[in-house]
Formats: C-alpha cells, structure tokens, sequence
C-alpha cells in the first residue's frame, strides 16, 4: 500500500485514507483491538488476535460460542490452525492466537464489516477474512492460502471452537454441557441445547434452535466434539492432541464436553492458492441449519462479502460530513456511524460490556444521528421506546426485546426521552403525521401490553409523569438517579433534586411550543409554556452557587456538586444545559462555562465533575465506588462531554469546542500517546481517566457508549 494512502499513524497501525479501514501491523496492542460485526440478527466480537465470540439474536441469551472477558490474556475464541504435514512441529494458526507464534509478516485490517487477518509463516501466507452477512443468521470466514514456496505443499487444517448455546448466567459448565448434543451432517457439524422445561409445570418442550459450523473447499472433514479428545489431558489450545497424536472422529457427540473440532487436508502447488470457506451460524432447524451450512461456498462467499462492504460504505458515508478537519471528516463518514449501527443499535454488544438490551435513554440516543439521511430509522426506533412506556408515563430503563426480562426505571428523566427523542424527530423532517401513529402502554400489573394511544400521548405522559415530581421548591425530584446513573441514592427518598433535570424538561417544554402551535394545541402549549418560566425561576432562584449551577440536593437536604462540597465541587452537565435549554441569563452562562474552562476541561476533553469522589458516600450513590478519576468519577464520560462541544459551540465559542472535541477524537489521542491511550484508535471510549487518576488520559469501555452517535451530530456545529 502507497504511503500516501496511511493517514493518522500510531506505533500499532494506520489509517487507509480511501476506506477508513484501520490496519494493525503490531499486534501485540496494549488492550484487545475489536471489530463488532453484526447484522442486527447475528454478531461477532472480533480481536485484533482472534479473541472473542459469537451470537444470534441476543449477546447475553444466546451465545453460540464460550468466551470469558479477559482483557489481558484474550485468549479464547473461535480458531484455525495450519500445520505442515512434511514436519508437524510446524504448527500455526490464522490469528496470533492461540499458538501466538510470532509471523515473518502479520497485518490485521479492521473495516467497516470486515476483520481480515493476513500471516506468512514458511513461505504460505494466509489471509483470513471474517463478516457477517446483511441477511442470515451467520458469519462466513473467507481463509486463502498461498504457498510462496517452490514446492509442494502437505497441510492439515483445523478449525476450533467450543459450543456455548446459552446465556451468559450458564457458567456452571459441567453442568450445563449435559444438555448439548451435535451431529455430523458430512461437511458441517449441527449442535443444540435441549431445551429447558418449566418448574411445576407440564408443557411441550420448544424446538432447540440450530447452530451449525460447516466448510467448503476441502474433500472432507473429520469432526472431533470432546474438548479432551482434542486438546490432550491438561493441553492447550496452542498445542492440541489432535495434530500431533491419531485420532479419529468422535463417537459419542452428546456425552462430550462439546466442541467443534474439525480436520481437513489440503495440497498446494507451487505459486497455488486455494480458498477454504468456514460458515458458523444458526437456524430454527436441522434442516434449514444444513441449508444455510451449504449456501457460502467460495463464490457465494466472495459475493457477498462485497455486497456486506459496499452497504455498510454506504450507509456510513450517508452521514456525509465535510468540516475541512481530516480527522473528523474520516471518523465522522466511516467508524462514528458504524459504532452506533453496528455495535450500539444492531449488536448492543462489545468486548467491555456485552448489553444485549435496548437501553430507554440509550438506543433512542443513537438513533437520532440518523435524521439527516435516515430518519425512518430514527422514527422506528422512536416506537420501540414507545412501546416500553408504562400507562403512567415511567418506562422500562432496560429491556430484552421478545423476552421478559426487563428492569422498570425508578429514574427521574427516563420517562422524558421519548418526548426528547420525538421533538428532534419533529424539528428535523417536520413530520406532524408520525405524531398519530399509535402504541401501545403497559400494564403495571401486567406488565403486557394494555391500551394504546398516540406517539403525542405518550411524550404527553412522560411529560406529566416528570412535572408531578418536583420538590418544594419547584425542582424535580432526582430519584434514583438522573442522566447519571451513578447518582444512585441522592433522591431514594423522595426529596433529592436534579438542577440538570429541571434543564433538561425546560428544554423539551420550551421546544415543544411551537410544535403543538402548528397542530392546533394551543392550550397545551400554553400549559407547557407556564411550567418552563416556573422551572427557569426555581433554577436561577435556588440553583446558583455562585459561580457555577448546582448538582442539585441530596435527601439530606445537602447540595452536591456545589463550592461548599469537599468532593464533587462542580459538575459538567448543568453548566453544559443552562447553555444548551437556554434557561440561564447570559451573564450567568459566561461565569458558569468559564467555570468549565477552568476547572472541568482538559486536554483529553470535558471531566464529568471535580475533584473526585475518594471514599463512598450512601447519599450520593455508586458513583462514590469507583476509584477516583474512573468513569463518572471524575473521568472524561465522552457523552456528557459531547454536550460540553454543542454548549461552547452554541455561545460561539469554536476555538473550546473544537480543542474539547478533538481531545476526545481516538485517532488523534492515539496518535499522541498511543500506550497511554490504549484504546482502539478508530472507535470511541465510553470514558476516559480524569486528572485524579495515576492513568490520566487512558481509554476505557470502548464501542459501547452513546458517544458515538453524539460526535457525529456535534461535528456539524464546529467550524475548524
């Protein structure tokens, strides 16, 4: 590749200019470097040494394969291996793991879509490529081999993983492998999980679903399913039994420890390459699981992947950001969106935190970066959020789609992010027709859905459920916690308050307005229109502290995040809002973002309060557990600080917006202390260490944060 071509290099990789691809060419990074692959249906967590693992339809309910979060070692996934029949001492495998034999040449190219690992050891290069199709429930492994020797080649190939089929809780192994079974169907092997059956009560098992792993391009495969049987007692994953000893197919698939270890032979000329493909994947059953096992020989294979490259180029580059700044242009057209399709909306799922569920807050965030050039898909998920609201305006915080399994919100703004949600939707297309299209509500008892009502009724309610709860003082109550959900126990009992709340609900009042003035809702507007100027009174009356907004109170009755406090002095988000809602006088705005200047910004972004909490505080919440300067204490939270960028961008303030935004931009932190950073270089972090930290500056929890879709919509209020 053309020098020309490498933009925003590290000591671990690059940049490609054209596509965005990020190319690793150290492997050894100093925390596993993902891809998240996934089709909303299907996923794979992919590291940049072949760690990690696979599901369908759910992370955290349906893992096909077993994996152990482990961010030091990485060792476990989903592997092939290539030996050299001609001296079976050389034994490699595909991806640095698990022989971890160091390649005469090793590049991993990360896209949008695709993971490709290229390795050359004894004059063979491999060159494995791993995607998830746009329409199976499937990921395909494309592997060419390439002998770059003047001889004859003997190979054995061999491809490995161990079957999960359950939740993450199914850690009990001996246990749970007592209800795996497989079956050899020539070229593929199929495995389920017989299924549970309901405690005290008598009803018909369901159909287990399929999962398969299947190959093409080699004459035959010999299947071994006993972890055992393959790794040797006491072996390991770099050096299995099966390639050094004899062994033959396995009898017994359902009394195993359940693996898929299968074994093929393979001849290579001189100069000859050959493409093995290697599809993993599910399907409701046996028969459409052998089906779908047939579909990807090398053709099909090779197909569509460019058909899976070319759709997610496009939908990426949709976003279409022109700000001048290379750095921004190349994060916000190709790996910002991706972020948020691909791991935050579609695979919920990455290698720090594997969710699985839609989030109310979360999901409806992300989806909002869409409005510009895909605001159905904003509207679509916008109804989803609908349909998890209560009769009584609260919401589910978190949900698994299609289950039972969810968790009501005792938090003060949940039921507020649909109206939120809607009024972007609204100001962007100007679409009022959405505002009639009925959903459902849940029943409390119930918990199934009950009536139903206007996408408007329900941002009505979650409205009202927010204006019932205000203190004394005209302030809403805080709960469990606001936006931050570290704030746990500030408002448990009832007397808490929340300064940012009362910005954020004046900013969806005041907006609103004009909305329900143009259907004719005048007098709602007006109601709505009162609550604003009583919530910008109490705000500006009871909040101020002098030099700063106020976090707000505890149930005691003490304020945090105020200068009388030894610990959480300021916080970020009320500064932020009281630009962004408007709710401040202009005098107060300057004292209180230079505030932020002084005491919140740094070079790596906005920190989300100051100084740290340093020992826990039953009147503040969890956020007083972590250690000082992690996550929400006293780190950088990259979503709050995306905030940070829109206020001082608002007040007309570029040069601060764009020094905050540009610190948080991986390529560029990457680029500057890449060790330090540690991170991946091409995705967000959720978080990044604050001052108060003796790692000031280090990345944490990357792809899995609401900040992706922020950094994009912010982008187009800079002007570099």
């Amino acid at each position: 590749m053309g020098q020309s071509n490498r933009v925003l290099s590290n000591a671990y990789g690059f940049f490609e200019k054209d596509s965005g691809a990020f190319v690793i060419t150290d492997i050894l990074t100093p925390r596993p470097w993902i891809n998240v692959l996934s089709n909303g249906r299907y996923g794979v967590v992919l590291s940049q040494a072949g760690g990690g693992f696979s599901w369908a339809d759910n992370c955290q309910l349906f893992r096909l394969t077993r994996w152990e979060q482990d961010l030091a070692q990485d060792a476990q996934g989903r592997f092939v291996y290539v030996q050299d029949m001609d001296d079976r001492t050389e034994l490699w495998s595909t991806t640095y793991q698990p022989t971890r034999r160091k390649a005469d040449y090793e590049e991993v190219r990360h896209e949008l879509g695709a993971t490709t690992f290229t390795r050359r050891f004894l004059d063979l290069e491999t060159r494995q490529t791993v995607f998830v199709p746009e329409d199976n429930s499937a990921e395909v492994w494309i592997i060419e081999i390439e002998n770059k020797s003047n001889r004859t080649r003997n190979l054995r190939l061999g491809a490995y993983l161990e079957w999960h089929l359950g939740g993450v809780g199914d850690w009990h192994r001996e246990f749970h492998r007592l209800f795996m079974e497989s079956r050899r169907c020539g070229k593929a092997l199929v495995a389920w999980k017989h299924p549970g059956l309901a405690e005290h009560r008598r009803t018909e098992p369901e159909e287990p679903t399929r999962a398969f792993i299947s190959w093409s391009g080699v004459d035959r495969v010999t299947w071994i399913t006993d972890k055992q049987e393959w790794l040797g007692r006491s072996g390991s994953p770099a050096n299995p039994k099966a390639f050094f000893e004899a062994v033959s197919e396995s009898p017994t698939p359902r009394w195993d420890d359940p693996i898929a270890g299968g074994l093929a032979e393979l001849v290579l000329a001189p100069g000859e390459t050959k493409c093995i493909v290697i599809t993993i994947g599910t399907a409701p059953t046996e028969r459409e699981a052998i089906a779908l096992s047939e579909l990807y020989d090398e053709t099909f294979a090779w197909s569509e992947l460019l058909r899976t490259l070319d759709a997610w180029q496009a939908r990426c580059r949709g976003v279409d950001v022109d700000s001048g700044d290379p750095a921004i242009d190349l994060m916000c057209n190709t790996w910002l969106p991706y972020q948020a399709i691909a791991g935050r909306l579609n695979a919920k799922c990455a290698y720090y935190q594997q969710g699985g569920a839609y989030g109310y807050r979360d999901q409806l965030q992300d989806s909002l970066m869409f409005l510009e050039w895909e605001p159905d898909s904003t509207l679509e998920q916008l109804g989803r959020h609908a349909d998890a609201m209560y009769e009584d305006g609260g919401v589910r915080h978190w949900w698994h789609p299609n289950t039972d399994i969810f968790v009501q919100s005792h938090h003060s703004d949940t039921s507020l992010w649909l109206a939120y949600g809607v009024l972007e939707y609204m100001e962007a297309t100007g679409n009022a027709a959405a505002l009639q299209r009925e959903y459902s509500f849940l029943n409390r008892e119930t918990e199934q859905a009950g009536e139903r009502g206007t996408l408007w009724e329900h941002c009505l309610r979650g409205i009202a459920r927010a204006l019932s709860r205000l203190s004394p003082r005209g302030l809403p109550l805080i709960g469990a916690g606001d936006w931050n959900d570290g704030l746990s126990h500030a408002g448990i009992d009832g007397i808490g308050e929340s300064v940012w709340l009362a910005m954020f609900l004046f900013d969806i009042l005041t907006r609103w307005q004009p909305v329900l003035r143009n259907i004719g809702l005048d007098a709602v507007a007006q109601r709505f229109s009162s609550a604003a100027d009583a919530l910008k009174v109490a705000v500006n009356e009871h909040a101020w502290d002098g030099e700063w907004y106020l976090g707000g109170t505890r149930d005691d009755g003490k304020p945090f995040g105020s200068h009388t406090c030894e610990e959480g002095k300021i916080f970020l988000n009320p500064q932020t809002w009281a630009v962004i809602s408007g709710i401040a006088p202009p005098e107060r705005v300057q004292i209180a973002m230079e505030s932020v200047r002084k005491h919140l910004v740094c070079p790596y972004g906005a920190l989300l309060l100051r100084p740290a909490y340093s020992k826990v505080d039953p009147y503040i919440g969890y956020i007083t557990r972590y250690a000082p300067g992690l996550r929400e204490n006293g780190g950088v939270y990259s979503h709050a600080s995306t905030w940070a960028v829109k206020a001082f961008a608002m007040m007309g303030d570029q040069e601060t917006a764009l020094q905050i935004y540009r610190g948080m931009l991986p390529p560029l932190r990457a680029e500057a202390d890449v060790e330090l950073y540690a991170a991946e270089p091409y995705v967000m972090p959720g978080n990044v260490d604050g001052p108060d930290s003796p790692y000031a500056g280090r990345a944490g929890w990357t792809w899995y944060t609401g900040s992706a879709a922020w950094m994009v919509r912010v982008a187009r209020l800079l002007n570099p």
